[in-house]
């Protein structure tokens, strides 16, 4: 019978297989990620359901009831919510998978290969989100600053009411946030306000000129090249997508739909950023040195 885990903020003392574990997940991970970068963001399906399938035979083959019943139910949250995002054009559905894969395959880390031994209460694939998720901002913003400071210097963006409204609620917000936190008694670490002040001048900065980069994206493409999984511009159609009751992600039925009404071109996110290398360097970054955030807690 399969043993439930008593909770999922309870790391193993060991994972069956650990080493074998780690060189899958690096491998078919960094697989990915070289199709993400080279191959238009289109990563075989073969090797993506190869991933997962491997995932579950680790876990057959080093078989440990509560560790398998944790991955597992760790696997399914992340499927369900990044599936989620998958529906809406906000991932691709390869991100998914690999993630979900991820998180079977190494449940825990009991030691990172290049550091001491954190006391991490999370699986690891929550450790492997924060530099991954810092490795994508940054590229991001290296991507769109200079984008940005040329649409302003030619006078293409309007700084209205509207536009700066709600970015301005959110700076009010991280400003009390740092005020509370900077009076708390207890002493925080340098390092803990220079992440959060960076993050926080990402999230300013994003939602300020998110229709422009947004827009930036988009480039109008034939119905008849349309392929499956091309995310539409929705907001950019807005009476077609009502009527024709289209959703983010196209699909063959999509196509067909537009070919029916005579569609001849389609606004799609041709530019969309992939986010498979970044989980890779997430993935890197935390069997080597451990969890970033416990760095940033203990001041670096």
């Amino acid at each position: 019978m399969l043993e439930l885990p008593l909770s999922l903020l309870s790391p193993p003392a060991a994972v069956p297989g650990i080493g074998i574990r780690i060189i899958v997940a690096v491998a078919f991970t960094g697989t990915a990620a070289y199709f993400d970068i080279f191959n238009k963001k289109w990563v075989p399906d073969s090797l993506l359901w190869c991933f997962l399938g491997a995932s579950l035979l680790l876990n057959a083959v080093f078989f440990d009831s509560a560790i398998f019943a944790q991955a597992l139910i760790v696997a399914i949250i992340i499927a369900a919510l990044t599936y989620a995002l998958y529906r809406m054009g906000q991932l691709g559905g390869a991100d998914v998978l690999v993630m979900a894969s991820i998180a079977l395959a190494i449940p825990y880390l009991p030691h990172p290969l290049l550091a001491a031994a954190q006391a991490v209460p999370y699986p690891f694939f929550l450790s492997m989100l924060a530099p991954a998720g810092i490795a994508f901002i940054v590229h991001m913003l290296i991507r769109f600053i200079p984008y940005i400071s040329h649409q302003i210097s030619k006078g293409r963006v309007k700084f209205t009411v509207q536009k700066v409204a709600g970015p301005a609620l959110i700076l009010v917000s991280l400003l009390f946030f740092w005020t509370a936190v900077s009076s708390l008694p207890v002493s925080l670490p340098a390092s803990y306000f220079a992440v959060i002040g960076f993050l926080g001048a990402a999230l300013v900065f994003f939602s300020l000129f998110m229709p422009e980069i947004k827009a930036s994206m988009v480039e109008k493409i034939p119905t008849s090249c349309l392929q499956c999984e091309d995310v539409l511009a929705l907001e950019q159609m807005p009476s077609i997508a009502k009527s024709l009751r289209l959703s983010p992600i196209i699909s063959k039925k999509a196509i067909a739909a537009l070919t029916r009404a005579k569609i001849k071109s389609v606004p799609v996110y041709t530019g969309m950023p992939f986010f498979l290398p970044y989980l890779f360097i997430g993935l890197a970054f935390t069997l080597l040195f451990g969890d970033l955030l416990y760095y940033i807690a203990l001041g670096f």
